[in-house]
């Protein structure tokens, strides 16, 4: 069984990780911290949007796959993959952001994650209680 959605979701996140961790490692060096950030805010925006797309995708990448292998429909699993890649990506923008609250960009990615999350959990759910076909 090939796992298209679960592949092409887990490839655009691995781009925006790597995009992330570059960006973290250049801060480091401009700002000459190998650990920790320097008390540098830009530095710490980019630990923080690096270490959050780590905390938060392999859960979606993992939903993704099993409800992919549970024969979720397609088109409807790849709009919330899509979903979930956004809202991360717009969760990263965020968080490199002047001190202060969080912005709307930020906060749209980290709502529209955790209900992107609780909605495939809630539909696994749902497709492993379900009968198979057959």
């Amino acid at each position: 069984m090939h796992l298209m959605i679960t592949a092409l979701t887990t490839a655009a996140l691995a781009l925006l990780l790597v995009f992330l961790s570059v960006t973290t490692i250049r801060m480091r060096i401009k700002y000459e911290a190998s650990f920790g950030d320097a008390g540098q805010h830009g530095l710490t925006s980019a630990i923080r949007a690096h270490g959050n797309l780590t905390e938060y995708a392999p859960i979606g990448i993992i939903l993704i796959g099993l409800l992919e292998n549970y024969g979720a429909p397609h088109l409807a699993l790849g709009i919330v993959a899509a979903v979930f890649v956004i809202c991360r990506a717009l969760n990263a923008i965020g968080l490199f952001n002047p001190p202060g609250p969080p912005t709307a960009t930020r906060s749209i990615g980290i709502v529209g994650t955790l209900l992107v999350l609780l909605g495939m959990a809630l539909w696994l759910l749902v497709l492993v209680h379900s009968p198979l076909p057959g």
